[in-house]
């Protein structure tokens, strides 16, 4: 009697164990990090893949910029030098892979500069350049009108591509192949480095994003309908053959943001949202908080950032949504946030904030 009411406590322990390991496992309760915060008076910041380095754009005068680039931890400053004109709207700063090399996208030109020697050079494009995109050897500048693709390492030209009204383009760093939308136009998927036109697929009037997955096999866009927005939606592809894998409707579309892998997809409405697994075609679940702020989604598709409009503080919770949004503590209400890395995440509110949260 007394061996069986041992191996009964024992296996009672056990069990209590391994129930509080599972919910650790899915419900982890580590608080938030803060690796560092840096600048002041920032319009926008882009933090070094590995995250060691932030840079941070800011007006310093009428008419007058300035970037300057520190280390994440000792807020030491590396960096610092004029930008000429006004930078680009949507995302003017970019980083090489290997974090040497700074691109800033301003008026009709992109100055890059080399952390380790701090030698500036300007690439000529043409006005406007909005967004810059890196892979191993490519950088992609977005203008209004025309693709620039450069060898960063060389800095020689490799193409330009015209296309007019562009509202996005994504560059894919395995295949080589550049993806660009227009005001009611198709989505064109070029290949480097000729520029060929290799594909060509149905989008609706306007384009909100567009990002290449699973390794560059597939293709995530997201449009609106201006005249009609209840037939808002993301649209999954496979590029190569044209073929639409999964539609993803949302309602008044704010933004989406899709994992690395291509096995999680989240659309925004002013209201809420839905996580997607788009091989299933159907949402995972659908989620209550309001906010006009796309939502990052981590690269390996576990976490999510948010900036609900009530508390204007940025939370992060996990894509499974078993789990209470936990907000990040910041000083001033944030205007930018963006997953830079798997579990890394930064925020912008005048400062430029590094967060691990995993």
């Amino acid at each position: 009697m007394l061996r069986r009411t041992f191996a009964f406590l024992c296996l009672a322990s056990l069990g209590a164990l391994c129930d509080r390991a599972l919910q650790s496992s899915l419900f982890n309760q580590r608080e938030p990090e803060l690796l560092g915060r840096v600048g002041d008076s920032l319009v926008v910041a882009s933090t070094s893949p590995d995250g060691r380095l932030v840079a941070g754009l800011r007006t310093v005068g009428p008419e007058q910029w300035t970037v300057t680039v520190w280390e994440t931890t000792s807020g030491r400053q590396i960096l610092t030098g004029p930008i000429a004109h006004p930078p680009g709207t949507a995302n003017p700063l970019g980083w090489s892979p290997d974090g040497q090399v700074l691109a800033v996208g301003s008026a009709g030109e992109v100055n890059l500069f080399e952390l380790a020697n701090g030698r500036r050079q300007t690439l000529a494009a043409e006005w406007l350049v909005r967004d810059l995109r890196f892979s191993q050897e490519w950088l992609l500048a977005r203008c209004d009108n025309a693709l620039y693709v450069w060898n960063w390492k060389t800095r020689r030209l490799i193409k330009r591509l015209g296309q007019d009204h562009l509202l996005s383009a994504a560059l894919d760093q395995k295949t080589g192949v550049v993806a660009a939308a227009s005001f009611q136009d198709s989505i064109r998927v070029y290949s480097l480095p000729q520029g060929k036109l290799v594909q060509s697929l149905p989008a609706g009037p306007a384009t909100v994003n567009l990002e290449f997955t699973e390794q560059g096999e597939r293709l995530a866009a997201a449009f609106r309908f201006r005249n009609d927005r209840s037939r808002d939606l993301a649209v999954y592809y496979e590029w190569r053959v044209g073929r639409q894998l999964a539609r993803m409707p949302e309602p008044d579309l704010v933004g989406f943001s899709v994992s690395s892998d291509g096995h999680r997809l989240l659309t925004r409405n002013p209201e809420g949202g839905h996580i997607w697994d788009p091989a299933q075609r159907e949402p995972i679940f659908q989620f209550a908080l309001p906010s006009l702020h796309t939502d990052s989604l981590s690269p390996d598709g576990k976490w999510v950032a948010s900036l609900p409009s009530e508390t204007g503080q940025v939370v992060v919770w996990p894509s499974h949504g078993r789990q209470q949004p936990r907000p990040l503590k910041q000083q001033d209400r944030p205007y930018r946030f963006q997953f830079f890395a798997n579990g890394l995440l930064q925020v912008v509110d005048g400062a430029c904030s590094v967060w691990k949260v995993d």
